[in-house]
Order: C-alpha cells, then sequence, then structure tokens
C-alpha cells in the first residue's frame, strides 16, 4: 500500500532513541586494577549486584580498589534470577545502603537484575562481566522473570550503562562452556538480523545486520583456535565479540534484529 503524504510525515518527524554504547568500556588484562578512578568518579557508596558465586570473586578484585578511594560499599545477591521478587529486595538493599551507584557483576541474569535496579532507582551503573556468554553488560535491555525462572518480559532502559569493564583474567576464570554459550548466541544474531532485517532499507537496520555477519564470520573462523588457548590473543578477540560486538548489533538494530526464532525459541523453553 503506498504511503499517503500524512503519513509520511508522521514517519518524518518520529524522534527515535539510539542506545548504541556504553559511556565508557575499559578492557584488558587486570582492567579491574586500573579502573579505580573511573568507578570512584561515579560516587562514594556503591551496592555491588551479583550472583552467590560471583560476588566473592569479584569483590575479592575490587576491595583494595574501593578502599583505596575510600568507597562505603555494601554487597547484594540477585538470588536465583531476575525476578519482580528478587528486583524488590534489591531495591531495599540500595534505600537500606543509601548506594549513590550500582556495580552489577555476573553473567546476564545479574547484570540485567543491576542494570533494572539502576534505572529504576536513577543511579549510574558500571558492569563488571564474568563470563563471556552474554552482552548484557553492554545493553539497554533487561530481562525479568518468574521467581522459577520462567521468561516474563523484557525492559529497554533509558541507556547503556555508564561503564563497562572487560577484565580478561576474570573472564578467563569461568568455565569454558559459558563462553561456548557465548559464541553460539552471538552466531545466532546474524540468523535474526538477517531474517527479521535482512531487507530492510534503512541505514541501521542495514549496518546492524552487516555487523552481525562480520561477527559470524569473526567467530567461524576463531573459536576453535580460543577455546584450544585460554586467555591467548585469539581467545580475546573472540571475548570482545560476545561480549562487546554482539551487544553493539543490538544497540544499532534495537529489536528488530531480534525478534525471531532464536530469542522466542528460548523464552518459551523456560516455560
Amino acid at each position: 500500500m503506498p504511503q499517503t503524504s500524512s503519513t509520511q510525515n508522521l514517519i518524518s518527524t518520529l524522534v527515535v532513541s539510539l542506545n548504541i554504547a556504553p559511556a565508557q568500556v575499559l578492557r584488558g588484562n587486570n582492567a579491574l586494577t586500573q579502573a579505580g578512578e573511573a568507578i570512584a568518579g561515579f560516587g562514594q557508596r556503591p551496592i555491588i549486584i551479583g550472583g552467590d558465586r560471583t560476588l566473592p570473586l569479584t569483590i575479592q578484585a575490587l576491595q583494595p580498589i574501593l578502599e583505596c578511594h575510600q568507597l562505603q560499599y555494601s554487597q547484594a545477591s540477585y538470588g536465583a534470577d531476575c525476578s519482580e521478587t528478587s528486583l524488590t529486595a534489591l531495591r531495599q538493599a540500595v534505600s537500606s545502603h543509601n548506594a549513590d551507584f550500582i556495580i552489577g557483576t555476573g553473567g546476564g541474569k545479574a547484570l540485567d537484575a543491576a542494570k533494572l535496579i539502576a534505572y529504576q532507582c536513577h543511579l549510574p551503573i558500571v558492569t563488571i562481566p564474568t563470563s563471556g556468554a552474554t552482552c548484557a553488560a553492554w545493553t539497554a535491555l533487561s530481562n525479568v522473570y518468574s521467581p522459577e525462572g520462567a521468561f516474563l518480559y523484557d525492559v529497554s532502559l533509558a541507556r547503556c550503562p555508564d561503564l563497562l569493564i572487560l577484565d580478561y583474567n576474570l573472564i578467563q576464570t569461568a568455565p569454558q562452556r559459558l563462553l561456548v554459550a557465548g559464541i553460539g548466541d552471538a552466531i545466532a544474531k546474524w540468523y535474526e538480523a538477517s531474517v527479521s532485517s535482512g531487507h530492510s532499507e534503512q541505514t541501521f537496520m542495514i549496518a546492524a545486520v552487516q555487523q552481525a555477519r562480520v561477527l559470524r564470520d569473526i567467530l567461524l573462523q576463531k573459536s576453535l583456535t580460543a577455546l584450544q588457548d585460554n586467555g591467548g590473543e585469539t581467545w580475546r578477540e573472540v571475548v570482545d565479540g560476545t561480549v562487546l560486538l554482539a551487544g553493539v548489533i543490538g544497540g544499532i538494530g534495537g529489536a528488530q534484529c531480534r525478534t525471531v526464532a532464536a530469542h522466542a525459541v528460548h523464552n518459551g523453553l523456560t516455560h
């Protein structure tokens, strides 16, 4: 159906908010040990949100930095899932500590919980991924689950994280299967983007689809070598792909690059 002049005018006047990338990304070996000033720039009373397994690991690395900058920190576990029940408890923890910024650490659900709490409490957010399994540390999106782990809905956030710290030494401590999962998730972005938006003529959709293709090719070429050389140069490049570049695709393409089979199958399997 041809567009009327009124429809064309409406399209031309739409204002679209693009949340493409974190305000700052620090990446490298032992990046955490060099991030003190950047972290301290957000406030004096951070609350560190993560999972029961990843919190002790990250706090061990963070504690000297926090103490050096005299930051009064607290910690809170998100529980088993990023659920409404856990979010309520986390908001109470933020209020009790009088936190002025959030540090989120862990995998996808932990980071989703931390980002959503920061959004709801209007606080800055620092994300510290502990594996290469997802791009959650990058994106302006959080998924919410039931206490039993069933996907309920997602929340588009006002912005990407204020600071992302990708510490390769920290990522290297994660089981290799998590990076394998991240590789699969990142490769799937090409198939989702090409199916949902492959014929789009919009500039940003074209860019997102082509970026997904580039990421697919990088991972198909380098993943086997990376998995055989944990911590090596190729391994770091693959981690950059699963944690960072995969997030770029979602930032540029948005929901139009993920609303097809892969996400739908995952969400359905959680029920």
